[in-house]
């Protein structure tokens, strides 16, 4: 009991913004995590794409690995684009309410 009333005294609320805002980072950084890889899939179709395989989900650090700061996924796709060659692209994906984007390499 007296170690809970040190942490709420001496420092406390410090402590607690801290910790707050590790976890709101965890949180934010790994948001790409529950992203489906069905709006990957989607979007590719939608553009005439066929033959599509999933093959990479990266969720961490997309802004720096080919897609922008507001995406939370990455997916790498191979595909058969319109014009029957085999290609290679990302799809890049918000978490709840931005679509996606496909991306040459």
């Amino acid at each position: 009991m007296k170690s809970l009333q040190n942490i709420k005294g001496e420092g406390g609320i410090e402590f607690i913004i801290i910790i707050l805002f590790v976890a709101i980072s965890i949180v934010l950084s790994c948001r790409g995590i529950l992203v489906d890889k069905n709006v990957a899939i989607r979007a590719v179709e939608t553009q005439g794409f066929s033959n599509i395989k999933v093959i990479d989900h990266a969720w961490f650090a997309v802004g720096l690995r080919g897609c922008s700061s507001k995406d939370a996924a990455r997916f790498t796709v191979k595909a058969t684009n319109p014009a029957g060659k085999e290609v290679e692209c990302y799809v890049c994906s918000g978490w709840l309410f931005k679509g996606a984007t496909i991306r040459t390499k």
